[in-house]
């Protein structure tokens, strides 16, 4: 038992290095960031969860709200497990040394999962508690059994989404484990499968009145949806004893079998996924070319290398561009739709639609901005150098010429895509060609904002201890800090976009814009090469 909660320990002591609160004086702040934003955002959460209770009170439908609330983040649970549990449970540095030890194949797993569980549980709980605290002021009947059921729901409202997250992920690690290219399969596969959630998501008004006008009420329905929402409403207006043990007893059965079943094909996949396959043609070389390259060419060529052949990093940053280009499409085949949704003031933003059609430019200006600010990049690019900093440092290359070519990687990947969808829309929107040429320069230097501010937080906040690629692009401060940062300009952007929509013309908004962004890309790139050079200098993997 010492051995095991030993082992648990250092693993969670480097995999959740995000929530260490650094004690020096310097970084005190920096590192209590996560936690003000959590509250804030915790706080949020509870005066909408308020709003939502206050107007369901007279009909005395308030305990929906908490199973709906276990559904939603249920959801979320899954969709980013699917492409995360691969990163967490495939391919970790600690394999050959775990394995190596006496310790059980099971036990191995069991930590991977855990450590899976534990992030998943402390996100749950900053979306749940507010909901769960908004209920005691307008529930009825709150006595001790409520806190009691909340509590049991936190520690196990995860157990289900992880397992089924991680039965997937093994599923999809499987197939691509048997093909040349794994990464690309397993990307083909993952995206695939969330871009189908999505497409549920969207239409899940639809299938919900389908189900409610089907069923006996509203109560069944969750049931039927989902057994732990079913079963948290149902405690809180009707607490029973047997019932609570039950569904703990289920969650345990659950992620016992679940384990053992795992257990049963996990290697032999992570062992598949570890071969090198070597082509035929590649046994016998005769010959060896060696190819001469500038040093910017051969950083780029690593960089674009380091993000096509990591899975998890292509499906959190690519994610967007994806979504970019399926938005093009839907726009193309049904701007009418599109543009009557715009118009009405209850799902649009009731703006006419005279000034939509005489300023069509500027909302896919908003589009760009929107993809552009979503598609961070290079908050993890430092990071994933790992240990091998140190190496990078040493190379007779200027640091300013290693960061700018870690811009420049990114750059070459969004613009084919920015560039692509906005001649779709030019085209089909048929949109003036100055204010296309406009929409194409700002393509390029809105994303590069978005580049240089992701490479200045991971400079701020590297992370070099990392176990698997999963850590650094979805768990650590700088990918955290970096979405928010481009969350907020974009929110600020639209902003002062819309104000100025129908007062002056959409030539004089996107010149405006370019003009703007050029001064920010250029003092950005100043910052990068004096500032930022000097930083990276300074950085040490240990």
């Amino acid at each position: 038992m010492r051995r095991l909660y030993s082992l648990i320990k250092a693993c969670l002591t480097n995999d959740m290095s995000i929530f260490k609160i650094n004690t020096k004086k310097k970084n005190k702040f920096s590192s209590l960031a996560p936690i003000l934003i959590s509250l804030y955002l915790m706080f949020m959460i509870w005066c909408s969860a308020n709003t939502i209770f206050e107007k369901l009170k007279p009909f005395n439908l308030q305990y929906i709200v908490l199973s709906l609330s276990i559904i939603s983040i249920s959801a979320m649970t899954l969709i980013e497990g699917v492409y995360k549990s691969s990163a967490l449970i495939f391919n970790c540095k600690d394999d050959i040394l775990l394995l190596s030890l006496p310790i059980k194949k099971r036990t191995i797993l069991f930590i991977r999962i855990l450590k899976f569980y534990i992030f998943e549980f402390l996100f749950n709980s900053m979306f749940l508690l507010p909901f769960m605290i908004a209920y005691i002021r307008w529930g009825l009947n709150i006595t001790w059994t409520y806190y009691l059921t909340c509590f049991t729901m936190l520690l196990l409202s995860p157990i289900i989404p992880i397992i089924v997250s991680c039965i997937i992920g093994i599923i999809i690690a499987n197939i691509s484990s048997y093909f040349k290219y794994k990464n690309l399969v397993q990307i083909i596969i993952s995206m695939s499968l969330i871009l189908g959630i999505l497409f549920l998501s969207f239409n899940s008004e639809t299938i919900l009145n389908y189900i409610i006008k089907n069923a006996t009420n509203i109560n069944d329905l969750i049931t039927k949806i989902y057994y732990p929402a079913g079963v948290f409403s149902s405690l809180v207006t009707n607490f029973k004893i047997s019932e609570l043990l039950l569904f703990i007893l289920i969650n345990i059965i659950t992620f016992i079998i679940s384990l053992f079943i795992l257990s049963k094909f996990y290697f032999k996949i992570n062992s598949r996924l570890k071969n090198v396959i070597v082509s035929k043609k590649n046994k016998n070389i005769k010959s060896l070319n060696i190819e001469k390259k500038s040093q910017t060419r051969a950083l780029i060529k690593k960089e674009l290398n380091t993000f096509f052949s990591t899975p998890v990093f292509i499906i959190n940053a690519g994610f967007a561009l994806v979504l970019f280009l399926i938005l093009v499409v839907i726009i193309s085949l049904k701007s009418d739709y599109i543009i009557n949704l715009l118009v009405d003031k209850n799902t649009g933003l009731g703006i006419s639609k005279n000034i939509i059609n005489n300023n069509i430019s500027i909302f896919v200006y908003i589009l760009i901005s929107l993809t552009a600010y979503m598609t961070s990049i290079t908050n993890s690019s430092i990071s994933l150098e790992g240990k091998n900093i140190q190496i990078i440092k040493s190379l007779p290359i200027k640091s300013k010429t290693i960061l700018q070519s870690k811009i420049l990687a990114p750059l070459i990947i969004t613009t084919p895509i920015f560039i692509i969808g906005d001649l779709i829309l030019i085209i089909k929107l048929k949109i003036k060609i100055l204010e296309a040429i406009l929409l194409l320069i700002l393509s390029i230097l809105i994303p590069l904002v978005s580049h240089y501010i992701g490479l200045i937080v991971n400079l701020k906040y590297p992370k070099f201890d990392w176990e698997n690629t999963s850590e650094v692009v979805k768990q650590s401060m700088s990918s955290f800090i970096a979405v928010t940062i481009g969350m907020v300009l974009f929110i600020i952007s639209y902003i002062t976009i819309t104000k100025f929509i129908g007062h002056i013309s959409s030539i004089s908004i996107l010149i405006i814009s370019i003009i703007a962004y050029i001064i920010i890309d250029i003092m950005l790139h100043i910052y990068i090469v004096t500032r930022g050079s000097k930083i990276f200098n300074k950085l040490n993997s240990y």
